[in-house]
C-alpha cells in the first residue's frame, strides 16, 4: 500500500468509524457463512490483517476467539481502539510491507477482509506469504469477486488501488499462493476465500 493510501485512511478514519454498528451486522453474517464451511469451534486465536475501525475484530471476539489486528493507518488504529477497549483485543501498527511482529504459525487462522484488492499485486504477494507464514489452520480472505459493479467500480478507480487487477486475476494468484483454495459467495459481489497455507515460505 502506498504512503499516500495510508494517509489517505488517516484521514477518513472518523468517517469509517460511523459505520461500525453497520460493518458489526454485515460481519455477523459473514461469519455464519464461515462457520457453515469451517468448524470455529477447534480453533482458538485469530489475526485480522487490515483491521481497520475493528469491526471484525469485534465480531471474531464475540466468537471467543482470542483476537489480535495488525494495521497500517495510526488513525485506524485510533478508532478501533476507542471501540474495542472493552474487550481484551490489541491492534499493532505495522509499515506497509512489514513483516508481522509474530512467530511463524502463532495464529491458528489469519483473516484479511477487502484488503488484498487495494493494494498492487507484488504487494498481494508479500500480502500472502506474510499471511501464511503466521497461520497455523487456515487463511481466509474476505475480498470482491469478479461480479463488477458500476459504483464499486467508481469507488475503487478513485481510490487508486488495484481492484479492476484484483478481481480479474484473484483465484489464479490464490491457487498460485495456496496449498488449496476454497470460494464461497457471501453476496453478489463478494466472496470468502478459504485457503490453506504453502509453508514453502518459511
Amino acid at each position: 500500500m502506498a504512503i499516500k493510501h495510508v494517509t489517505l485512511f488517516n484521514l477518513i478514519s472518523p468517517i469509517y468509524a460511523w459505520f461500525f454498528n453497520s460493518q458489526v451486522k454485515y460481519y455477523k453474517k459473514v461469519i455464519n457463512i464461515l462457520k457453515e464451511n469451517i468448524d470455529l469451534t477447534k480453533y482458538k486465536n485469530i489475526l485480522d490483517v487490515g483491521c481497520g475501525t475493528g469491526a471484525l475484530c469485534y465480531v471474531l471476539k464475540k466468537e471467543n476467539f482470542e483476537v489480535s489486528g495488525v494495521e497500517v493507518s495510526a488513525g485506524m488504529i485510533k478508532q478501533a481502539m476507542k471501540k474495542l477497549k472493552d474487550d481484551n483485543i490489541t491492534a499493532y501498527k505495522i509499515n506497509p510491507g512489514d513483516k508481522f511482529p509474530f512467530e511463524d504459525d502463532f495464529f491458528d487462522i489469519v483473516t484479511a477482509s477487502y484488503v488484498a484488492h487495494g493494494i498492487k499485486k507484488a504487494d498481494r504477494e508479500i500480502l500472502y506469504k506474510e499471511m501464511s507464514r503466521v497461520a497455523k489452520h487456515f487463511v481466509i480472505l474476505h475480498d470482491y469477486n469478479q461480479n463488477k459493479e458500476f459504483f464499486t467500480s467508481l469507488v475503487e478507480w478513485l481510490e487508486g488501488g488495484d481492484y479492476f487487477n484484483f478481481v480479474k486475476q484473484v483465484n489464479q494468484e490464490l491457487k498460485d499462493n495456496f496449498k488449496s483454495v476454497r470460494v464461497i459467495d457471501v453476496s453478489e459481489r463478494a466472496s470468502l476465500y478459504i485457503l490453506e497455507p504453502l509453508k514453502k515460505y518459511q
